[in-house]
């Protein structure tokens, strides 16, 4: 297969964002490492530290620091549940670029907040993540705006990959990584460094059982219809695969699980009570595979990406009572 990235894209896409985004902290916590047990040594990537709290704006700087000028004057859309349109919207804001932002009904309100409080205008249209993209689509035809798909687009990929570059560079002898996957940007981000620095690094790919449809597809080798996104994790909450990420998912993935919502719930809880550092449930998700991957990792140096903490309060309050 054609891998839809280089190292040299990689690079590219640091350079273009590394002036206004900082690196961000690979911590270990000693109570996290005995909770997981099995001698792990657990390194947590906190994007969660981001301006917009979380990893995706990599993906949206990456994306519109690209665009020509005459993109850049017409303006952007893109579907979303929050964290990709909250990373449109705060790049559009710093580069004085025109964001629209295309959610579902009923989205997260305070995702829609904050995507508001950036600068975007928000359009609430369409049941799911997928209905959204569909109404995205339209407004390029009609509006001749400039699609910034969440994962279908190289310099979206390419800017994920810079926070597995940031965590190779800073504990350079990292065994294996075990991450989210929504649509897939961060897993071969992930595997696109590995390849170019660390070969041998094992990558591990966690979907919420309620969302997915990658998992699913990875593991019968095709496309499989009839997935939900029925998870309290809505960052991961597509029922799509993707054409620039899934032949690279299922060549270069080590393994792909998927993990309850109580499973999600109970990771969710321990990252707060060992880091103080609060998850949504995407951001979770690394560590609810690890916990779920731990006996065939036993011993190694493992990194997981608390990839965001934008968590509405009422699912918050469910998480916290043991609701979920």
């Amino acid at each position: 297969m054609t891998w839809p990235i280089t190292i040299a894209d990689v690079l590219q896409a640091r350079k273009r964002i590394r002036d206004r985004l900082t690196v961000t902290p690979l911590r270990r916590y000693e109570p996290l490492d005995e909770a997981v047990g099995y001698g792990i040594k657990v390194f947590v990537k906190h994007e969660n530290h981001q301006p917009t709290q979380g990893f995706k704006v990599r993906n949206a700087l990456a994306a519109l620091t690209a665009l020509t000028d005459e993109e850049k004057k017409r303006g952007v859309v893109g579907a979303t549940r929050g964290n990709h349109g909250a990373g449109l919207a705060w790049a559009g804001q710093m580069l004085h670029i025109p964001v629209t932002l295309c959610v579902p009904r009923r989205n997260n309100p305070e995702k829609n907040e904050a995507m508001r409080g950036f600068g975007a205008e928000v359009i609430e249209e369409g049941d799911d993540y997928d209905a959204s993209v569909l109404v995205a689509d339209r407004l390029v035809r009609e509006k001749g705006l400039t699609l910034v798909h969440s994962t279908n687009n190289r310099h979206v990929i390419a800017g994920a990959a810079t926070m597995a570059l940031e965590m190779l560079e800073q504990h350079p002898t990292l065994d294996a990584l075990v991450l989210s996957v929504g649509g897939g940007s961060q897993a071969v981000g992930a595997l696109t460094v590995g390849r170019a620095i660390r070969p041998g690094l094992l990558v591990y790919g966690v979907q919420a059982e309620r969302a997915s449809a990658i998992h699913d597809s990875w593991h019968a080798g095709k496309p499989v219809a009839g997935a939900t996104t029925d998870t309290f994790a809505d960052g991961l909450a597509t029922r799509s695969v993707y054409e620039l990420t899934f032949p690279a998912l299922r060549e270069g993935l080590t393994g792909f699980i998927k993990v309850s919502e109580s499973q999600i719930a109970d990771a969710l809880r321990l990252l707060l009570r060992t880091t103080h550092n609060l998850a949504e449930g995407a951001g979770a998700t690394g560590l609810a595979g690890l916990l779920a991957l731990r006996e065939s990792l036993g011993g190694k140096s493992v990194g997981i990406c608390l990839s965001g903490s934008n968590i509405d309060q009422e699912t918050l309050r469910r998480v916290m009572n043991r609701e979920i």
